[in-house]
């Protein structure tokens, strides 16, 4: 068996981290902007019957919608205090749709902050939401797993994306199946991480950036 650089495959293992936390889940984060806000709006007054609830409706969700976009807009300008309190007026005035899209860009900002502790009690309070969006959801969860392979029991990144990495149906398991390979890695299971690593090679869902990723980690790997 050839010799493992220990440094070289921590490395990676570090990479392979950071990777999850920049690349794919900042483009999963990053769709709910503007864009989808507009076609929240469109999809919701499409589905009011009555003319007089349309209109109402409609001026109501445009404001909800200003107000976010607003509080994006600052954001990207980098102003974070000005962007971080027109969400907290959207959370505590329980806009719906807008109120969870506002919690999950308040996570992005104290991330930004580098206020990971602070960023990690509002996922977990979004976790626990048994109201909130699943679809939204799954994505904090993604989130906040992804900060916490490093440090968190493997116990505990387990309970949060063991089931979506082993459902071959779900759009998600690549990615989860590849973060839970990461955890095992640093875990020091690295034949289990293999295992799924092997498999991702062969999924065909598995984008080739991911592929591409997984043969550089494996090389590393003891064979």
């Amino acid at each position: 068996m050839r010799e493992i650089d220990p440094s070289a495959q921590e490395a990676f293992i570090k990479e392979v981290n950071e990777d999850l936390k920049n690349e794919e889940f900042k483009k999963i984060w990053d769709k709910y902007g503007i864009y989808i806000i507009i076609l929240i709006v469109a999809a919701l007054t499409a589905a009011v019957s009555f003319e007089t609830i349309k209109s109402w409706y409609t001026k109501k969700m445009q404001t909800w919608s200003d107000t976010y976009a607003y509080a994006i807009s600052m954001y990207n300008q980098n102003k974070y205090d000005d962007s971080m309190e027109s969400l907290n007026y959207i959370i505590a005035k329980d806009y719906g749709i807008f109120t969870e899209l506002a919690q999950m860009q308040k996570i992005n900002i104290l991330l930004d902050q580098n206020k990971i502790d602070d960023a990690t009690k509002l996922m977990e309070q979004v976790i626990n939401d048994k109201s909130f969006n699943p679809q939204l959801k799954q994505t904090v969860i993604f989130k906040l797993a992804s900060y916490k392979i490093e440090n968190a029991p493997l116990a505990e990144i387990e309970a949060l994306i063991g089931d979506t990495a082993r459902d071959i149906n779900s759009s998600w398991q690549p990615a989860a199946a590849e973060m839970l390979a990461v955890a095992y890695l640093h875990n020091g299971k690295t034949a289990e991480a293999k295992e799924i690593y092997n498999n991702l090679l062969k999924n065909d869902k598995a984008s080739e950036i991911m592929k591409a990723r997984i043969s550089d980690i494996m090389s590393v790997l003891p064979q």
